[in-house]
């Protein structure tokens, strides 16, 4: 199986263009009700930041984005998009729009750093999501995007906002948004930035993969027919796999080599929702390495 593109760099790029045409655009004279003020402040390496211009949010099915500047000697901005939220919570930051969660990113010209889609670069909590309103709080990490002179990284606390919502606001996410896989593997935690799936489940097999800048979790379930537990290393093909990129690395990936369990819980036209145990052996890439073990739940969205 094809190991999913975290697209980091190409994902930081787009969501940077995106916010860019928004900073210092003002309010825009909207007549949504919410706070006359925008506020919308956070510390960044530990000094202190506020938006002097009035930040942008818009919002169409659960997609927000949240612009704000601190005009000064250098113009230092901050940029927020957000996927497939409708309701409160605690979302994620450092994740592509097939996750439920966002990207931060930091602008003090002539550099941008961006949150790594790591899965686990900071959070955001969501205290109120409407159509004319938003607030929270946030912290993130951002690296420098490629082909930054930059070096370091940007690290942001203590953020909040509380802001007023202008567009086509509407907060309807489609059950068929927001996938997850999370658990650990190796002992080390696991979020993943990017979650797709190859092939519809109609067809009798389950195919998705989950990724982040630490690994790829590729699952591949033949004879698949809803909620019922699946083991692997049995039937036609029901195999796990786990990959790293730096170095290449690959465990699993046949029959022989993935042991363990995919339980389906839950599954409907567009949400599939389950849990998983395995221990894969190393491949012929890294014969030498031990066998690495994971385990965790998912919520595969099919739109």
């Amino acid at each position: 199986m094809r190991r999913s593109p975290s697209g980091s760099a190409v994902a930081r790029r787009a969501a940077f263009w995106l916010f860019a045409p928004l900073i210092g655009c003002g309010g825009g004279g909207s007549t949504n009700p919410g706070p006359t003020a925008s506020p919308f402040t956070a510390t960044i390496d530990g000094v202190s930041w506020s938006s002097s211009t009035s930040a942008a949010v818009s919002s169409t099915g659960g997609i927000f984005t949240l612009v704000g500047s601190q005009i000064g000697a250098n113009v230092t901005s901050i940029s927020m998009s957000f996927y497939s939220i409708g309701v409160p919570g605690t979302y994620p930051l450092g994740v592509t729009g097939s996750v439920a969660g966002g990207i931060g990113t930091v602008t003090a010209s002539p550099s941008t750093w961006s949150t790594p889609l790591s899965g686990a670069a900071g959070s955001v909590t969501i205290s109120a999501v409407s159509a004319t309103r938003i607030a929270g709080t946030f912290n993130f990490n951002a690296t420098p995007l490629l082909g930054q002179t930059a070096t370091n990284t940007r690290v942001v606390t203590q953020g909040q906002f509380d802001l007023p919502v202008t567009g086509a606001a509407t907060l309807v996410v489609p059950d068929g948004a927001g996938s997850k896989v999370t658990g650990t593997v190796a002992g080390n935690a696991f979020n993943a930035a990017t979650v797709v799936s190859v092939s519809p489940p109609s067809l009798g097999t389950l195919t998705f993969a989950g990724s982040n800048t630490a690994y790829t979790v590729n699952f591949i379930i033949s004879g698949y027919t809803g909620v019922a537990s699946y083991a692997l290393g049995s039937g036609a093909t029901r195999t796990m796999q786990v990959t790293t990129s730096t170095p290449t690395k690959v465990w699993g990936g046949t029959v022989a080599a993935s042991a363990g369990t995919v339980v389906v819980t839950s599954a409907t036209a567009t949400r599939i929702k389950g849990t998983f145990t395995a221990t894969l052996q190393p491949s012929v890439i890294n014969p030498n390495e031990a066998p690495i073990t994971l385990s965790g739940t998912f919520e595969l969205g099919i739109l």
